[in-house]
């Protein structure tokens, strides 16, 4: 394996290492009986920040409100919910966490942001228990400590009116290779069994992508579909989408469900600054990447799923991953990772899962994610390293 090529990293243009950062993500609320988070949380660091990243605190919940169509003391899917909190005014979804891991949850963005509090539509299919808020630079509060009742669910009884259907997305956005894929959930109410249609559309030109059909759906009881972002076995382009339910006898289906897909989703989950000069592609001595600078622990994610090739130590590279992206010709290369990452050579890792943390091991000048795309054939196997800077600023704007 040929390393000896590993990048020499600087400071990000502008001056001299900040103070030390305060933890970078929300503050924890005592509880009793704490819930384990499916959402990664920063590792504390007494390491100086780069200059130019934000120190301000990450979101943290106070207190949970229903604001509109509440069910006594419970919400229910529609409920208007009022999060009271600190830094509240990045906050950009929240996540319905559920039970433990990440199987059950969903989450909705905001619908209204304010400095102390944030409010969002309960979606369909929520679960309750805790919830956390996620702001626009990837940050996750601790787990609320009051667990959000849920209503149970309301059957609508149906005589002599025309079948209707409720339906949400899992996620407004979704992510290919992502551990959870675009997933739409829908309920008819009808006095009885009636044939579905689901189509997924793209927005942008309207054309139909895939169509599953859903012969005899059950009132009152969820249905669910995915999408794995391909069709026809070639993966989508970037986009906004939408699941449409139409039933069958019915005219006009309501109104669509929308959601955001990417191919690729940004690495680091906390504030961040794009190095220059040096820190960019191709500057000194041939950078074959680009630094990312953050605080020391902040997590790092998989932009993109693929099998690991390389989970190492170099002495220029530091704690190293590099990935066989999945559906792609390229190779992803993440390098200064704070300690041994968190997946090994070998193992298959998805899209947004955990790897690891911001560090400066290695040869590193400041705490910094060094990312690589590399193309066919591979990583230092034949390929060419490519500057990576426009991919991540636009998986940056996407979120």
């Amino acid at each position: 394996m040929l390393i000896a090529a590993a990048p020499v990293c600087a400071q990000p243009a502008g001056g001299a290492k900040g103070t030390p950062a305060p933890s970078a993500g929300g503050v924890v609320v005592p509880d009793a009986a704490p819930v384990r988070s499916s959402l990664p949380t920063p590792v504390p660091s007494s390491k100086p920040v780069p200059y130019g990243v934000s120190t301000a605190p990450g979101p943290a919940i106070t207190r949970l409100d229903c604001a509109s169509a509440c069910a006594g003391v419970a919400v229910r899917p529609g409920s208007l919910l009022r999060v009271r909190g600190k830094a509240m005014q990045r906050g950009d979804e929240v996540v319905f966490l559920g039970g433990e891991g990440e199987a059950d949850d969903v989450a909705a963005a905001t619908a209204v942001r304010r400095r102390t509090s944030v409010d969002v539509r309960v979606p369909l299919g929520a679960p309750g228990g805790p919830i956390a808020v996620v702001d626009r630079d990837g940050r996750a509060s601790a787990p609320s400590s009051a667990p959000l009742a849920m209503s149970a669910a309301q059957v609508i009884t149906l005589s002599g009116t025309a079948p209707s259907v409720e339906l949400a997305v899992r996620a407004p956005r979704a992510y290919y290779g992502a551990a959870q894929p675009a997933t739409l959930t829908y309920v008819v109410h009808a006095p009885e069994a009636v044939d579905a249609t689901v189509e997924l559309t793209r927005v942008s030109d309207g054309v139909v992508i895939a169509r599953w059909s859903a012969p005899q759906v059950a009132p009152e009881a969820a249905q669910t579909v995915t999408w794995d972002g391909t069709a026809g076995g070639n993966l989508q382009r970037d986009g906004e989408y939408a699941f449409r339910v139409s039933l069958a006898g019915v005219a006009g289906p309501p109104e669509p469900a929308e959601f955001a897909f990417s191919r690729d989703r940004f690495p680091i989950l906390g504030p961040h600054v794009f190095g220059t000069g040096t820190a960019a592609f191709g500057g000194g001595r041939g950078h074959q990447g680009q630094d990312v600078f953050a605080a020391c622990g902040t997590p790092l994610v998989a932009a993109h799923g693929g099998v690991v090739k390389h989970a190492d130590f170099q002495s220029r590279a530091g704690y190293y991953l590099v990935v066989d992206n999945d559906g792609t010709s390229t190779d992803y290369g993440y390098m200064h990772l704070r300690e041994q990452a968190l997946v090994k050579a070998g193992d298959h890792v998805a899209t947004g899962q955990p790897i690891g943390y911001v560090g400066d091991s290695g040869d590193a000048d400041g705490c910094h994610l060094h990312f690589e795309i590399w193309t066919a054939p591979g990583w230092y196997a034949g390929g060419q390293p490519i500057d990576p800077l426009p991919s991540l600023r636009a998986w940056d704007r996407r979120g």
